[in-house]
């Protein structure tokens, strides 16, 4: 036991995981998309603050890119699921995949072949799936949407540059200027949270803790231990995880379409999974 690690793999799925328990929360809370954005980023940020060690930062640009991108990305959804259907809003983000393979490809000078095809299927998977939310889709909501993958795809490499030997003080610190940032500048109407139920306040706090603080806490350590691109393909299991328990727990079932996109979607992880694996000898 005392040698025993957790993969980087195995911690981003975990990060998946608490990221796709939003799904279900979100539907018991009928609150202001920013101001629960504003206060769960909050919740988040107070939870991780006993991690923050400020000299195990790096900070530089790449500082700088990471709270930018976390907090694009955060406030993109938010916004995005406001303009457009929900499916292109929460799947836009993983677009990154494409991203950081085209980005690697250019920064290598080298075509990785063997990663071309599960990339190929994962995007196919994510098209099929965001293909169900076309009809209450909106050319702007869309256009929002795309920044998200961008977002992803900076915050993934943002955190192996900016993290150091303090993910969880990175995760803490990016969650606190998320917050500074949506009150200060999309100001929400605070008043409201006087309005808050007993079961607003519970949902907000695992909100805050499971789905953000967990769940960044378990993807950024986790990227910290694999490759950006490997960790964006790994949080794919978002995708699936989150209309499985809306199913199970508000018996609300995908489409067709949505299961065929899943059928992909896992296909390609597994190819991806397949070039990573060791040749045996």
């Amino acid at each position: 036991m005392k040698n025993f690690k957790i993969s980087g793999g195995m911690l981003v799925f975990l990060g998946a995981l608490f990221w796709s328990l939003n799904a279900p929360l979100v539907k018991f809370i009928n609150v202001d998309a920013l101001l629960t954005a504003g206060c769960r980023a909050t919740i988040a940020g107070v939870v991780l603050l006993p991690f923050l060690r400020p000299k195990k930062l790096n900070w530089g640009p790449w500082m700088l890119v990471y709270l930018a991108a976390y907090c694009g990305l955060s406030v993109g959804i938010v916004l995005a699921l406001r303009a457009t259907s929900s499916a292109i809003a929460i799947g836009m983000q993983y677009a990154s995949i494409v991203w950081l393979f085209l980005v690697n490809t250019y920064l290598t000078k080298k075509l990785d072949k063997k990663r071309l095809v599960p990339v190929i299927m994962i995007s196919v998977g994510v098209v099929l799936f965001m293909m169900t939310g076309l009809e209450g889709s909106t050319m702007v909501g869309n256009l929002i949407a795309l920044t998200e993958s961008i977002s992803f795809a900076f915050m993934t490499v943002g955190v192996k540059k900016a993290g150091k030997d303090n993910v969880l003080g990175l995760t803490c610190l990016a969650n606190l200027f998320t917050a500074f940032f949506v009150f200060a500048f999309l100001p929400p109407k605070v008043t409201d949270v006087l309005a808050f139920s007993g079961q607003d306040w519970l949902i907000i706090f695992l909100l805050g803790v499971v789905n953000v603080a967990f769940g960044y806490a378990f993807y950024n350590s986790g990227v910290a231990r694999t490759t950006p691109q490997k960790a964006a393909v790994i949080a794919l299991w978002e995708m699936i995880l989150a209309p499985t328990w809306t199913a199970i727990f508000l018996h609300e079932y995908p489409s067709l379409m949505v299961i065929i996109g899943f059928v992909i979607i896992i296909a390609g992880i597994f190819v991806d999974a397949k070039v990573d694996s060791p040749a045996k000898a």
